[in-house]
């Protein structure tokens, strides 16, 4: 659709910055459903920001860089792409393209419930809409179960 195709060349020009203000603003979805597929250029922007935030700080292996009060703009920035990619995978058909699990999985760890609770969100979004995690090959379910696991205990 129209709607989409103008939001994603949108989104796709912003640098750091414009982008958290774009999706900050982004609450409600108001176009139309399309395909996952049509995203690709800005999941694989999302997918470094995650790895970026997911990343462990040197000599602290325990700590993600996300968590520490420096990065504040790069957690916000993560917060927006977890609560965007959530909208989007809600409103989109071919989820099975979403390739960013491991980094879900790894931000799991953080010691901000923020991100936590952003990325159990976005993961309920998959559960809720298809069966995107059963359908994982056990060496991302697998990690993604015991980490949900160590978080319910």
């Amino acid at each position: 659709p129209a709607d989409c195709r103008a939001l994603i060349d949108k989104l796709k020009v912003c640098n750091d910055e414009q982008l958290l203000l774009e999706l900050q603003q982004i609450k409600t979805w108001n176009i139309g459903k399309c395909e996952l597929y049509h995203w690709v250029d800005l999941l694989d922007r999302f997918d470094g920001i995650l790895a970026d935030a997911g990343q462990t700080v040197e000599n602290m292996s325990w700590m993600l860089v996300c968590d520490r009060p420096e990065r504040e703009q790069l957690k916000m920035l993560l917060l927006a792409v977890l609560n965007f990619t959530a909208l989007l995978i809600e409103y989109s058909f071919s989820r099975h393209l979403y390739s960013s699990i491991e980094h879900l999985t790894t931000l799991l760890a953080s010691s901000d419930m923020q991100v936590v609770l952003a990325v159990l969100n976005l993961l309920y979004v998959f559960s809720k809409r298809s069966n995107y995690i059963t359908r994982l090959g056990s060496d991302k379910r697998t990690p993604l179960l015991t980490r949900l696991q160590h978080l319910a205990e």
